[in-house]
């Protein structure tokens, strides 16, 4: 692989793991702002889904793609730090597949009017856990990809 390639992909790589992030971080600000509301709750939470479907899930593949090929290409398979990054890449997918179905069940019971509030504040602790494991986890990686540590 040609410098000019490896420089690509890593630029790719790094920006597209800032998008992600970027837009994982900011629900925190968007769930208080659905908790916040009631009467917009349910809007509230479909723009935390467009926001995940269309940019933290397209860059996390392209970060893991971008990422993968350099791996493949560059380092060794032996890597430590960049098996503990996949193996929290795939614990992340895991998660962001789980968060998906309970972000849509929130979302319908939100547009009830009759929504039981305690079925909603349930969903709300289980959302909320999820987003902060997401983001721990991420910022874990993001950890790992600049400081390369020697982990065995």
């Amino acid at each position: 692989m040609t410098a000019e390639i490896y420089l690509s992909l890593k630029w790719l790589h790094i920006a597209s793991a800032c998008i992600g992030f970027g837009s994982n971080v900011t629900h925190i600000f968007w769930l208080l702002a659905a908790n916040a509301d009631p009467v917009h709750r349910s809007n509230i939470l479909r723009l935390i889904k467009k926001i995940d479907d269309r940019l933290a899930v397209p860059a996390y593949v392209v970060t893991t793609i971008c990422g993968t090929v350099m791996w493949l290409a560059l380092w060794p398979t032996n890597t430590p730090w960049i098996i503990v990054s996949l193996v929290v890449t795939l614990v992340l997918a895991a998660m962001g597949t789980a968060y998906g179905p309970f972000m849509k069940r929130w979302i319908r019971l939100t547009a009830l009017q009759q929504a039981e509030q305690r079925q909603i504040a349930g969903l709300s602790r289980v959302l909320t856990t999820a987003w902060i494991g997401i983001t721990v986890s991420v910022f874990a990686v993001l950890y790992l990809m600049v400081w390369k540590p020697v982990l065995w």
